[in-house]
């Protein structure tokens, strides 16, 4: 089941004690359908439970005794979606006088029947249920709302900044989308509409991800370290090869002899580890000295241009 299929899921099982949120749920639900008007009352959607809840909740909380038809379609791809729509002129009037859209214009948003934060969650997850959707968090963070026109698309920003959720819009194929992608403001949302535990299960992506970002960052270090590494010690064994054949492990003072063998022997030891090696263990700046100074006898021996030898771990 995709995440934003687990989001509705368990939108739809939330079980409202207050008839005031179960109001609003029901009011964001049809509010934020593809029409909400006198002329044509319709929700559009790929899940099947919502469908039914648009019908159930009309029945149960209005009390319409006519048809609310809800259709199955398949569109060009073979996916199923349905349609539930009010088929009466008359119960959709009824439907707009019980929300407060009576009046004539009718108002974008009427929310004067929406008196607290619980039941404004209630109002969002109706909201989120007709027309919302969301990304895997394991992808990417997205939480969107696609709308049918501006003036809703605009209605609906103002409720998100209401609760201190501050989300952008852009049009899409004659839809408006208003959408989420920073994920400390998707847990939020999720929270504020009852779903806190999928709001606990994208923290727990996100610090997974951090995680997971931080090792590769310092396995890309390391690699890079060792990249380093390798080249100075070829350089460096180069050198030494050059001196011990043309002139003998004799010919160098007594304490480099060591750290020329040692480093022609490990040529991906660090530094640090070549200091360590030593019969007397030194530091890593006492072997990048000794290595320097055997740079030097290579290039009097050459006439070589001096080449700076990094350290390197």
């Amino acid at each position: 089941m995709s995440f934003a299929n687990e989001l509705k899921r368990q939108l739809l099982r939330l079980r409202y004690d207050d008839l005031r949120q179960l109001r609003a749920r029901t009011h964001g639900l049809l509010r934020f359908s593809k029409a909400f008007g006198p002329q044509k009352m319709l929700l559009q959607t790929e899940n099947k439970s919502v469908a039914e809840l648009y019908a159930d909740s009309i029945f149960g909380l209005i009390g319409l005794d006519a048809t609310i038809s809800v259709q199955e379609y398949k569109n060009k791809n073979g996916k199923s979606f349905f349609c539930a729509t009010v088929d009466d002129q008359n119960d959709r009037e009824k439907i707009l006088r019980f929300f407060g859209y009576g009046q004539s214009p009718m108002p974008v948003l009427n929310l004067e029947q929406v008196q607290s934060e619980e039941e404004l969650g209630a109002f969002i997850a109706g909201a989120f249920l007709a027309c919302g959707s969301m990304v895997d968090p394991g992808k990417s963070y997205h939480l969107e709302f696609v709308v049918p026109d501006q003036t809703l698309c605009e209605a609906l920003i103002q409720v998100l900044f209401a609760v201190r959720i501050f989300p952008k819009s852009f049009a899409r194929r004659g839809s408006f989308v208003v959408y989420l992608k920073d994920s400390g403001e998707i847990e939020d949302l999720l929270g504020f509409m009852g779903a806190g535990n999928l709001g606990l299960e994208v923290m727990n992506v996100k610090i997974y991800k951090s995680i997971r970002n931080q090792v590769n960052r310092a396995q890309n270090c390391e690699f890079a370290n060792l990249e380093k590494t390798i080249s100075a010690a070829s350089v460096q064994v180069k050198q030494i090869e050059y001196i011990l054949k043309n002139k003998g492990t004799a010919f160098l003072p007594e304490d480099l002899r060591e750290i020329a063998k040692l480093r022609v022997e490990n040529p991906e030891m660090s530094l640090r580890e070549l200091g360590e090696a030593l019969g007397e263990p030194l530091t890593r700046s006492g072997v990048n000295h000794r290595l320097k100074r055997l740079s030097k006898i290579y290039e009097e021996l050459t006439g070589a241009k001096k080449q700076d030898n990094p350290p390197s771990d």
